[in-house]
Parts: C-alpha cells; sequence; structure tokens
C-alpha cells in the first residue's frame, strides 16, 4: 500500500461537486463504495505544481470507478485521511477538468466539522 500525499488551498467551487452527489446512480455507487451516503457537496482543493503531477500518478493507478450512465464520463474515486477521518478524493475522467482541483467527499460537511475557510491550506493523505 501507498500513501500519497496532497498538499493544497481550499476553494469554493461552483457547486458541480453537489450536483452530481445527487444524481441517483453515482450516489448509489458512492453509498457501496464509503458504506455511508455522502454529504452532498465535495471540499475543492486547489494543488500546487507538484500535487498537479501526483494527481496525474493517482489518475494511473485502480481508483474505484463510478460507471457512468449514458451521456456522462466516468470517475474514481480514492480512499484518502483528512485529518482524523476517513474521506475519498474524487477524480472526475473529464475532458478539460481542471488538473489542479482535488475534491474531497466525506459523510459529513468537512467545512463545518473542521472549521475549514478559503484560502486554508490542508494536507489529504491517499491510500493506493
Amino acid at each position: 500500500m501507498q500513501v500519497v500525499t496532497f498538499i493544497g488551498v481550499i476553494y469554493t467551487g461552483q457547486g458541480c461537486g453537489k450536483f452530481f452527489i445527487e444524481l441517483p446512480w453515482v450516489l448509489q455507487q458512492l453509498k457501496e463504495f464509503m458504506g455511508t451516503t455522502p454529504y452532498f457537496g465535495t471540499l475543492n482543493m486547489r494543488l500546487t505544481p507538484e500535487g498537479v503531477e501526483q494527481r496525474a500518478y493517482l489518475m494511473s493507478q485502480n481508483g474505484m470507478l463510478i460507471a457512468p450512465k449514458n451521456g456522462y464520463l466516468p470517475g474514481y474515486l480514492y480512499e484518502a485521511k483528512l485529518f482524523d477521518i476517513t474521506c475519498y478524493v474524487v477524480l472526475p475522467d473529464v475532458p478539460n477538468y481542471s488538473r489542479d482541483c482535488l475534491e474531497i467527499i466525506a459523510a459529513e460537511n468537512l467545512r463545518k466539522k473542521f472549521n475549514i475557510k478559503d484560502g486554508d491550506v490542508i494536507t489529504v493523505l491517499v491510500t493506493i
């Protein structure tokens, strides 16, 4: 087992993560992978240049496939740790998706749980 460390700055996204998590076929797969219902939203992290390289490496590894319905593209889920809780990194396999973004999901609202604000620097440990 290998751990990849990501360090980045938190920022507010456009709400797309919430939209996709709420899709019934995505939600069902996330519940199966996570063993719980995810919070309907993502924590967005802007990566450093080194983090962008690590993200590309992570995409080449075997994440849990979020199998798409017709008209959608796949995504991959990787187990991770943020502070003391298990969370998951979601990597959409979408052309033109920002390569310096890492989206994190969990069973609870991570911003509220850890009082995270835009501009905060956090570390996420991803297990592959």
